[in-house]
């Protein structure tokens, strides 16, 4: 597969990236607070530059989120902590949005004075909070968590509230009710779990709340939904904003995200004398979450949250994860107990055994071994795999295992692969190269692997599962002390990881 070498991405800093936002941002807070002082004494002739300051801090969260997708910019220390960054810019967008909307509310007298501003401020002051636990977490080289219980009830009133003034004509009013059953606390990342809500709220801002409960029990996960879904509604792929504060926060625990609506008609042909039109957004209009709680979950639950909707066990796998559900919990702090580590580790070996069962035969295929001879690579003596396309996937996927890239690729070209390359960090390489379609330099990779019924997106939560577990499980085999919350991350990739594989007759 010939391709041209792509222009070198530039490289930044993206806790720099979010301080240059928080600058940004503390002017455009301190022009609205003057704003709101003047408005108290009668200055009518302050001027007011509080929304332009907004205007520009959401014009460089939209460049930075569009340079980082199109890998123009990347981290040139911590490449994983690049999503995060754009979970937190949505998040803080989707805050300095609402804030636009709500004085301009208040402008045209559609909210109450007082009211709005005490909102607008809030808003402005949690999105520099957020550019705050942003920049912690990286220095603290951590993408997200650890896990602590969350509010949920006054995350949902809050976020409702500022909803019903920025949408007065809505009807519902920033004292209608949030819910319609009181959530309980949940174990998760307060600030992209944050995100998360906002995104989906941002989904179907023309939706009537309140939100609807349903309470986990021990066969299904904590579920939330929001608006109604017509009779010709379908499935929906999640927005972007949504698809990656759940992808984050999957680090930590389950999350189910489903979008139900109607898509957009296709955009009309062009005339000879016109220009083709921009495709229109679908209509989404009902959003269902499902926040599992693994430890607390019967097993359906648990590898339903894990591996999406259509997950399947083998009977192995099965007899792992039952284990696995049904041993003492990890606790707070120290040691798991040892019947959890007993689990844990028939864990690990039924997923070293569903890889080699599903992937090995898949990839020893002649169609298989061209593709993997055309894996790009550099030109020079020992012709390594290109170290830009090893770029694009460590931007791609945290923790990817770039330097297995190399060898699995030339043991596929060459026939030669066997079960000792098909370590997780071993499958999560094969599968990015050669397991789904994708764009490099410019050009689409086909798929060459047969994995039918998964699709791509499967197949891309699946080597992010992969390099997850490979990850911690590399730090437990080499004898270091990992946190609860490694343990956790290791029991859900590898749930998600037999929950997918288990499609694969």
């Amino acid at each position: 597969m010939p391709v041209d070498d792509p222009p070198p991405p530039e490289l930044f800093v993206a806790r720099d990236r979010a301080r240059r936002f928080a600058r940004r941002l503390r002017d455009a807070l301190s022009e609205r607070r003057l704003s709101y002082r003047g408005d108290k004494v009668g200055m009518e002739t302050l001027v007011d530059h509080a929304d332009e300051n907004l205007v520009n801090v959401l014009e460089d969260i939209a460049q930075t989120v569009a340079d980082v997708e199109a890998r123009r910019i990347r981290d040139r220390e911590r490449g994983y902590m690049e999503v995060p960054l754009l979970v937190a810019a949505d998040g803080i967008a989707l805050r300095l949005e609402t804030a636009r909307r709500i004085e301009r509310a208040r402008g045209l007298h559609e909210a109450p004075d007082a009211e709005a501003q005490a909102a607008v401020l809030e808003l402005m002051e949690d999105a520099l909070a957020r550019i705050d636990r942003y920049c912690a977490a990286y220095d603290e080289k951590q993408p997200v968590g650890p896990a602590r219980p969350v509010a949920l009830d006054r995350v949902l009133r809050r976020l409702e509230q500022a909803h019903g003034i920025a949408h007065p004509a809505g009807g519902a009013g920033a004292d209608a009710a949030a819910y319609d059953r009181e959530p309980p606390p949940v174990a998760s990342d307060a600030a992209v779990l944050d995100d998360l809500l906002r995104a989906a709220r941002a989904a179907v801002p023309d939706a009537k709340g309140p939100w609807q409960v349903v309470p986990a029990t021990p066969e299904r996960p904590l579920a939330l939904a929001l608006g109604k879904a017509s009779a010709q509604a379908e499935l929906l792929e999640s927005p972007d904003a949504l698809h990656r504060a759940a992808t984050v926060l999957q680090a930590l625990h389950p999350v189910t995200v489903r979008c139900l609506g109607r898509r957009a008609p296709p955009p009309a042909d062009a005339g000879l004398l016109s220009e083709a039109e921009a495709p229109a957004p679908d209509v989404v209009e009902r959003i269902e979450l499902e926040l599992a709680d693994a430890a607390a979950q019967g097993l359906d639950a648990v590898v339903r949250a894990a591996a999406g909707a259509e997950a399947k066990l083998t009977a192995d796998a099965e007899k792992a994860v039952r284990a696995l559900v049904e041993a003492p919990p990890v606790p707070a702090e120290g040691l798991p107990p040892p019947a959890r580590m007993v689990a844990l580790l028939g864990l690990v070996r039924a997923v070293d055994a569903e890889v080699v069962r599903t992937l090995l035969p898949r990839a020893s295929t002649a169609a298989c071994r061209v593709a993997a001879s055309q894996v790009p690579r550099e030109k020079t003596r020992k012709a390594p795999v290109k170290r830009d396309l090893l770029l694009v996937l460590e931007n791609e996927f945290a923790d990817f295992p770039a330097h297995r890239v190399d060898d699995v690729a030339q043991a596929a070209a060459d026939g030669k692969l066997s079960a000792k390359h098909m370590r997780p960090m071993d499958a999560a390489a094969l599968l990015a190269v050669l397991g789904r379609t994708w764009r490099y330099a410019g050009q689409h990779i086909r798929r060459a692997l047969d994995l039918e019924p998964l699709t791509d997106a499967d197949i891309e939560e699946l080597i992010g599962a992969l390099a997850e577990l490979a990850v911690v499980r590399r730090a437990l085999e080499g004898g270091q002390a990992v946190e609860p919350a490694g343990i956790a991350t290791l029991e859900r990739a590898g749930v998600a990881i037999l929950g997918r594989l288990g499609r694969l007759a």
